[in-house]
């Protein structure tokens, strides 16, 4: 009974610091989500800020998407709306087609007007789950995926108890200090999130590129391979499944009289959908249908970049006047 007891104190301890640090910000709800130090699941600040705010704010246009919609400033897609939309950024980290699909059942379950909507989609990432993400990093919110609480929370504390986030998180913790062996458990980038529109600025990079451009790319010029002639994608990635959610995205919108458009990515690889799935996309969306990927425009500059994986905001700005010129 004793030695029971002794084996048990650990992990009460242990659960007790993860109650009152709350490191992946899930327990309790915040004000403000900017600046974290442990890496957030994006899906659940986005949705959790949507519920805080919504009665408020009245939103009414929506940009759907992975991390990659960072590129796509709400205060420059307004200069394309009325004064009056009210615009809320609802993306999440490598996010899914079904993820984006349930976010807009989600929204017209609640009879939330669609008025305008963006949808960023990747070759890369976009078609990747027919289901919900696992993994506390990417594992959808309940009020989304309809899926148990009980095992979205789970998740995090599962993710806790790894041996290598308690050692990283406490050390940081305590010694208030980023090492570089602490990649993929604490975010040392400054994230600001905004309280209404909740845009993603990743402010260091942005500002070292400003100050400094030809420094920054210097610094990474390893990063930036050489790409071959543009390419197209040997392997179809749109499965029947998802080919229902595409179609559903559509009727949804289209009850909605939402004034949509569907972006697909200008991804520094310069690789096109393969045939069959870029067939697909065309006959569901039409003209509401804009490919930016392959070899353009924006694709060709490096400084386009904060790497290989995110392309900036003047991009989004750029693609913005295309859209809706």
């Amino acid at each position: 009974m004793q030695f029971s007891l002794i084996a048990v104190i650990p992990l009460i301890v242990l659960l007790i610091a993860y109650i009152y640090f709350d490191p992946f910000k899930v327990i309790r709800s915040y004000k403000d989500y900017s600046n974290p130090f442990v890496i957030p699941n994006r899906d659940y600040i986005s949705t959790t800020m949507f519920l805080k705010n919504n009665k408020r704010f009245k939103y009414n246009s929506f940009i759907f998407g992975s991390s990659r919609v960072l590129a796509y400033k709400p205060e420059s897609w307004l200069r394309h709306l009325s004064e009056k939309d009210k615009p809320f950024m609802f993306d999440a980290s490598m996010e899914s087609i079904y993820g984006i699909y349930t976010k807009i059942k989600f929204l017209d379950s609640l009879n939330v007007p669609m008025k305008n909507v963006l949808i960023i989609i990747c070759r890369d990432e976009t078609f990747n789950h027919s289901e919900n993400h696992e993994g506390h990093l990417y594992i959808k919110h309940p009020s989304v995926s309809g899926e148990s609480a009980m095992t979205f929370q789970s998740q995090f504390f599962k993710a806790y108890l790894s041996p290598k986030f308690l050692f990283n998180f406490y050390y940081y913790v305590f010694s208030g200090k980023y090492e570089s062996f602490m990649s993929g458990y604490i975010e040392h980038r400054k994230m600001a999130y905004d309280t209404i529109t909740n845009q993603l600025r990743i402010i260091d990079q942005e500002t070292e590129i400003t100050e400094n451009p030809a420094k920054y790319y210097r610094k990474r010029s390893q990063l930036f391979y050489t790409r071959k002639a543009e390419q197209v994608d040997s392997v179809q990635r749109i499965n029947s499944k998802q080919l229902f959610m595409l179609q559903e995205i559509k009727r949804i919108l289209e009850k909605h009289l939402t004034n949509y458009k569907i972006v697909i990515s200008p991804l520094y690889e310069q690789v096109k959908f393969s045939g069959p799935d870029q067939n697909i996309l065309n006959t569901i969306f039409r003209k509401n249908l804009y490919d930016f990927s392959g070899k353009n425009q924006f694709t060709e500059l490096i400084t386009n970049y904060y790497e290989t994986s995110h392309y900036r905001p003047n991009v989004g700005d750029s693609i913005f006047e295309i859209i809706y010129r």
